[in-house]
């Protein structure tokens, strides 16, 4: 750990997993730190903030926070609230959880961002590592996952961090600069915190903005939006293609996963072998690819590792099978591209339990794909009406509100025949009903098993 702050005051800005690893961080460096939460701070953390003997304070944010040479913030947390500007007017650094572990880190990073994929992509490329006999760590933003403080205090210099970077870190990144970077995809997303989607785009990009020729970025050939956004950095260039043959990356034949450097390409999977449904999770695996091919990992050790992964909670997750319907936990899509691409993974009629909070996006192609795809749509939360509005519009009538996810699951199934499957496609945010989309995956599958059981 390089991290040298002994006996200097830093302020932590929101807790939750990565504000308590960023305090254990600064406490395991030595310096004094101060914490600030704008909620209530959970039971749990009150008592290792009390037992590291950490001064803090809770709803809301005092100008206690500016008594500090270093402001560290959760994601979370927006940058623009007015203590963060007053501390920036005093000359205050205000950096994020994902600084602070490089900062404190000497294990090499692989960092994943993108709208879509991301969770899979870290996970596949952890799972291809580890085939490899890699020391590799995985987390970041992944959930479930260790946030990058943790890591950064588990890992030696030989490790291999794969973390998950959100836009929300990116903001926040100063030094930040990850051996191998990868951007899985761009479309329209998070609409409710930035202020309009060429920021959020240009934010993606920025995870490599301190790359140098020693560095490497993985690209998504066939997304115009990474190629706008994400091209003229300095590290050194891969690509990933669904359908063009690519000289240095990754490529898919339309039966093969094929891996190419110095324009010679090697087969490393029969896409029959990959567990996890769908286009989009080719695409995923062929990030993993690329990424995994810098550090010279072999073409069997690839295959061995995409072969055996299964797959990562909330995503495309199979639940159960009741009478003759798949129930499937598909939690972590919020957002439209992932409504679109979860329907079209799963084959055969589906039942779809879709809605949440809005983030301020256009959801019509997904709305669009209900109508072609869905038997009938159980829609749920804040943004119920407006999806039941969108839907009547396309002539698609058969809609049911739901009150909450028990509700929605046992009036999905009522509609489902043998062979269909019912699956939860949000489409939107959590936040409206349930703690985040982990807690909403969670409900999904109770409510699931005790239609199971009964």
């Amino acid at each position: 750990m390089k991290l040298d702050l002994a006996n200097k005051k830093v302020s932590v800005i929101g807790l939750a997993r990565s504000g308590m690893a960023a305090v254990r961080l600064l406490k395991k460096s030595g310096a004094d730190v101060f914490v600030s939460e704008f909620k209530n701070i959970a039971p749990e953390d009150l008592k290792e903030l009390d037992n590291l003997g950490v001064v803090h304070e809770a709803g809301g944010h005092t100008e206690k926070l500016l008594d500090s040479r270093m402001i560290a913030i959760s994601p979370g947390v927006r940058t623009d609230i007015p203590i963060l500007q007053k501390a920036a007017k005093m000359g205050i650094e205000v950096i994020g959880e994902v600084e602070l572990a490089y900062r404190a880190t000497g294990s090499r990073i692989i960092a994943v961002t993108g709208t879509n994929g991301k969770s899979t992509t870290v996970s596949m490329i952890g799972n291809i590592l580890k085939e490899s006999g890699r020391d590799v760590h995985i987390g970041g933003n992944l959930a479930p996952g260790k946030p990058l403080c943790q890591l950064a205090m588990e890992t030696k210099p030989d490790s291999i961090i794969v973390a998950e970077v959100s836009t929300f870190q990116i903001e926040t990144i100063k030094t930040f600069k990850p051996y191998i970077g990868v951007v899985t995809n761009i479309s329209p997303d998070h609409l409710d915190r930035h202020p309009d989607f060429e920021s959020y785009a240009r934010l993606k990009g920025e995870l490599l903005k301190n790359q140098d020729e020693t560095d490497h970025s993985v690209l998504n050939l066939d997304d115009a939006n990474v190629q706008k956004y994400c091209s003229g950095y300095r590290g050194k260039r891969l690509e990933f293609s669904l359908i063009k043959t690519v000289d240095n990356g990754s490529w898919w034949d339309g039966q093969n996963l094929n891996i190419s450097q110095n324009k010679i390409s090697d087969k490393v999977l029969d896409t029959a072998e990959l567990k996890v449904p769908g286009k989009h999770n080719i695409a995923n695996a062929l990030a993993a690819m690329a990424a995994t091919s810098v550090l010279n990992v072999s073409s069997s050790d690839m295959a061995a590792g995409l072969a055996s992964f299964k797959g990562v909670p909330h995503r495309l997750e199979e639940v159960a099978m009741i009478n003759d319907v798949r129930y499937i936990n598909n939690s972590m899509c919020t957002n439209n591209e992932a409504g679109i691409n979860s329907l079209r993974a799963v084959e055969g009629p589906l039942v779809v339990i879709a809605g949440g909070k809005e983030k301020g996006t256009d959801l019509s192609g997904f709305m669009a794909e209900i109508s072609k795809r869905a038997r009938a749509a159980v829609l749920i939360g804040e943004a119920r009406e407006r999806l039941k509005a969108e839907l009547d519009s396309l002539g698609f009538s058969k809609v049911i509100l739901a009150g909450n996810m028990s509700d929605a699951v046992k009036r999905a199934s009522r509609q489902a025949k043998a062979g269909d499957a019912v699956i939860l496609a949000p489409g939107c945010a959590s936040f409206d009903m349930f703690v985040d989309f982990e807690d909403r995956g969670e409900q999904f599958k109770q409510a699931v098993h005790d239609l199971e059981s009964r």
